[in-house]
């Protein structure tokens, strides 16, 4: 081999060592998120709760009587990020957020279909995250077929009254 192709091998193994190498066994950022769906069944109705985290979640659990979330959560890192998509049919009102028995502010928005939340917090290891809200929508849609029978009773009752008393009137000719 000539020395010219030895050193272009020499150079071309030290640029690969320098470059490709650290990016490949490079740490995932802290902001890198996994994206998870959880569906939870609630008054019969199926919610979708969307989940964009750099933690993982080993469980998810809803109380309607609470109106409460809980996500048990698994971190490897640090610094948490997640971002939560939770549909305002499931849960909505003034949000509570307790982490680890600490309550914490997170950022929230709304728009008429869900709450967008985004949350950050310190601490590897186990952690467990209540999201309690001041309504249950479902509450209402549990009724709403005998709420809409009675009204349709009370409808149909109401124009055969009317119906009655306009029979019952008669015209005459003089």
């Amino acid at each position: 081999m000539q020395p010219s192709k030895k050193l272009k091998s020499i150079f071309f193994l030290i640029v690969f060592l320098l470059v490709v190498v650290p990016v490949a066994s490079a740490q995932i950022s802290d902001r890198t998120g996994f994206k998870e769906n959880f569906v939870i069944e609630a008054g019969g109705y199926d919610f979708t709760v969307d989940l964009i985290s750099n933690f993982n979640v080993e469980n998810i659990e809803f109380s309607s009587e609470d109106k409460r979330l809980t996500f048990y959560i698994n971190s490897r890192l640090e610094n948490n990020l997640a971002e939560i998509q939770i549909p305002i049919n499931l849960i909505n009102g003034n949000f509570t957020f307790i982490l680890n028995d600490q309550e914490i502010l997170p950022i929230v928005k709304k728009n008429e279909k869900i709450s967008f939340i985004t949350l950050e917090f310190q601490g590897n290891g186990k952690h467990k995250l209540d999201i309690i809200g001041t309504t249950y929508l479902p509450e209402f849609s549990e009724i709403a077929h005998l709420i809409l029978a009675l009204s349709l009773f009370a409808l149909i009752f109401q124009l055969k009254i009317k119906k009655l008393s306009f029979d019952n009137y008669s015209f005459s000719k003089d």
